[in-house]
């Protein structure tokens, strides 16, 4: 197996167990914790700040970071983002989070990556879960 390979395994791997991490921690209501686990999770898994990376629209953010895997990584922290806003009862910003992550599964996507089960899970449940209004 290349190093290059065994090195974006270790990556998913990390990135999985982060993500758990996050998950366990909103549904415990740590939701500093949780927060914290976002923003750390982005800096080590993307190599960037949570908050620059959400500061362009999807479609610069995805340029940005170059790689589906890389898109699909902040996709899924932006998604878990908007479910903690959520929780806490911050409506109006976690629809917009849901939206922001739903814009940058299209751009990984575009870029090349082939949904597996979960991104599929996800975006249809960010699908039920935006507003209506502005729904296309």
């Amino acid at each position: 197996m290349s190093i290059r390979k065994d090195y974006i395994e270790r990556l998913i791997e990390e990135f999985a167990a982060a993500l758990a991490r996050i998950i366990k921690a909103r549904r415990e209501q740590r939701f500093a914790d949780a927060q914290q686990l976002i923003h750390a999770t982005a800096l080590t898994s993307l190599g960037m700040e949570y908050g620059a990376l959400l500061l362009a629209d999807p479609a610069s953010t995805a340029r940005l970071l170059g790689n589906p895997a890389r898109v699909k990584v902040l996709a899924r922290l932006v998604a878990e983002d908007g479910e903690l806003l959520l929780s806490r009862g911050d409506t109006s910003t976690a629809d917009v989070r849901f939206r922001y992550a739903l814009a940058l599964y299209s751009e990984a996507q575009a870029l090349g990556l082939t949904p597996d089960a979960e991104d599929t899970a996800t975006i249809t449940r960010l699908l039920g879960l935006i507003s209506p209004v502005g729904r296309a």
